[in-house]
């Protein structure tokens, strides 16, 4: 409760992309519970300000939602102005908002996979480099990056978003490096599958015993991200199943890799043309 008081005292903040659905609004509610004010963003029409009043009437704290893509070149400076009006004091920068792959590269619309790259990788540089002189304003703040556990490994039918999120990890290691003088403390999210809608969760009820073992529920992991966050965590990795088997890969030749991942994506295309 006493952390609580002290950062509604100091109107802190925290900006949170990509936040009107899944792992974004979970993270927008958990923020919400340790008491921080909210600038929610998230593109036009998806039900933003329903979740910013929804928060309002439910917690002690601010929300504001803030409805732009923020894949256009101007949208951090956009976001920023905002912060700047209304003086707002960013302790917390959550970089959530992505795009998601599940097509052979081939088959993948070239305009999707320029989408994709801007928002999971451009937006995330701009986002970061507007916020960060607002954030090195505090005595302590926070950047969270979501990246992806898929960031560490080659996947077909992902190459494009694997490798954004592989960009995203390596950003956010190095930022760390940079800008820990300041009181600034970088964080990577590395999630597995999550429960995100009713046919992610479906499709990978269909896989084996591991594969549901892997799955975690939005809220998981948006409150085991913010407490190891907040502790100083470089790389979260949310769920012991998803901890343990990144351990043990970093064991297995990556010829093995390659073929265990080919035998895996033969089973879910067989999942997937007997639906």
């Amino acid at each position: 409760m006493m952390a609580n008081a002290e950062i509604q005292k100091d109107n802190a903040y925290a900006v949170i992309t990509g936040a009107s659905g899944g792992l974004g609004t979970s993270f927008a509610l958990e923020c919400a519970k340790r008491g921080y004010n909210l600038l929610l963003v998230a593109l036009p029409h998806e039900n933003l300000h329903a979740l910013a009043h929804f928060i309002q009437r439910n917690f002690p704290v601010k929300a504001t939602g803030l409805e732009l893509d923020i894949s256009d070149p101007d949208a951090a400076e956009a976001i920023l102005d905002t912060i700047q009006k209304e003086k707002m004091q960013v302790s917390l920068l959550i970089n959530n908002a992505g795009l998601n792959q599940n097509e052979l590269f081939e088959n993948t619309d070239g305009r999707y996979m320029r989408k994709l790259i801007e928002l999971n990788c451009i937006a995330v540089v701009s986002m970061t480099k507007a916020l960060l002189p607002e954030l090195k304003k505090q005595p302590k703040s926070n950047i969270i990056s979501v990246s992806s556990l898929g960031g560490f490994y080659a996947l077909p039918r992902k190459t494009c978003y694997t490798s954004t999120k592989g960009f995203v990890r390596q950003f956010s290691q190095s930022l760390r490096m940079e800008v820990a003088k300041y009181g600034v403390t970088v964080s990577v999210l590395c999630p597995g599958a999550m429960t995100t809608n009713i046919g992610n969760y479906i499709l990978h009820r269909q896989l084996n015993w591991l594969s549901q073992k892997t799955l975690v529920h939005p809220h998981d992991v948006a409150a085991y991200t913010l407490r190891k966050a907040l502790q100083g965590k470089e790389i979260i990795i949310p769920g012991r199943m998803n901890r343990i088997i990144k351990a043990v890969s970093s064991l297995i030749p990556s010829f093995v890799q390659k073929k265990l991942t080919a035998f895996s994506m033969k089973q879910l295309e067989k999942k997937a043309q007997a639906a």
